[in-house]
């Protein structure tokens, strides 16, 4: 069972806390979605040299190329090893319907579920069982997952019991980063997701056509 808690614990200063950084995968090439753009890999590359991560000496990572070669940056950047993780892939929209129907369809209604696909609240859960298995297995560690913009979303809104809303999804970034604490308690958000320290930052919204969910 998955439980959140929507503020740190703070009477107790000393409590054994696991820390973990959830990373999404950088700006995505217009041309092959499955390759960091220019921007991306340098979007990629100010996370590794910026402050915001420290002690982090894993990185699980989505199966997909783009998560892969997000993780390579950062493990290059970071010193750290990296393993592959399954359940941290996107969110399954099917092969039988067009992906931008089951996507209007599915933010209408975070139960519906595309023929082949899962639904959100499938995703949801299934990103919160895998987070917590990871942290169970790096007790009061520190470690970092790299994952799509929208699994990100996801086990954020987990946390935080934030409504799923496509606005707020959309005017998220590309390698962005947060972190949270997992305690005996549950988990709490340590820092929001945020890309503001890049240079040339961008947003999921840039990735899709204006009128791509109208």
């Amino acid at each position: 069972m998955f439980e959140y808690v929507q503020e740190r614990e703070t009477s107790t200063g000393l409590t054994p806390r696991t820390m973990v950084y959830v990373i999404t995968t950088g700006e995505p090439d217009n041309e092959n979605p499955e390759k960091l753009s220019e921007r991306g890999e340098n979007q990629v590359l100010e996370i590794g040299l910026s402050r915001i991560i420290s002690g982090v000496r894993k990185i699980y990572t989505s199966t997909s190329k783009l998560a892969n070669s997000t993780s390579k940056i950062l493990s290059e950047e970071l010193s750290a090893k990296v393993q592959k993780q399954d359940c941290l892939d996107e969110v399954v929209l099917g092969k039988k319907e067009d992906p931008r129907e089951s996507l209007k369809k599915m933010w209408k209604d975070e139960d519906f579920s595309p023929e082949d696909g899962e639904a959100f609240s499938f995703a949801r859960e299934r990103i919160g069982y895998c987070l917590n298995e990871l942290a169970i297995k790096h007790k009061d560690d520190v470690f970092a997952v790299v994952t799509h913009p929208l699994i990100g979303f996801l086990f954020h809104t987990l946390v935080t019991a934030a409504p799923l809303d496509l606005d707020a999804w959309l005017a998220s970034g590309h390698a962005s980063c947060a972190s949270y604490e997992y305690s005996k308690r549950g988990w709490s958000e340590v820092m929001p997701p945020d890309n503001s320290f890049q240079s040339n930052p961008s947003t999921i919204a840039d990735s899709f056509p204006d009128d791509y969910f109208d």
